[in-house]
């Protein structure tokens, strides 16, 4: 079956409960720039097709955040690296 949504976060999959269709940067919190939602069709538009998706098939939906460019650069160079105790 060809993909119903054409963007490299779209995953879908047919599960033993019948079709998983869910936006994997949502689901795991990415944020993403303008020019990223941008170069993969990530518009307030499709947004809402994604969401609506989501909430028929999965029961609830979850979409990116877009952030300006500059915020999301911060948030990334600005991360403790993890420690793990005792070394």
């Amino acid at each position: 079956m060809k993909k119903l949504v054409g963007c490299p976060n779209w995953k879908e999959y047919q599960s033993l409960n019948g079709w998983v269709m869910f936006c994997s940067a949502g689901a795991y919190g990415k944020k993403l720039t303008a020019e990223e939602a941008r170069s993969c069709g990530c518009t307030l538009v499709q947004k809402s097709k994604c969401k609506k998706l989501m909430e028929h098939n999965v029961g609830f939906g979850l979409v990116p955040e877009i952030y300006k460019e500059v915020l999301v650069k911060e948030k990334r160079t600005e991360r403790d690296p993890a420690l793990t105790p005792g070394r």
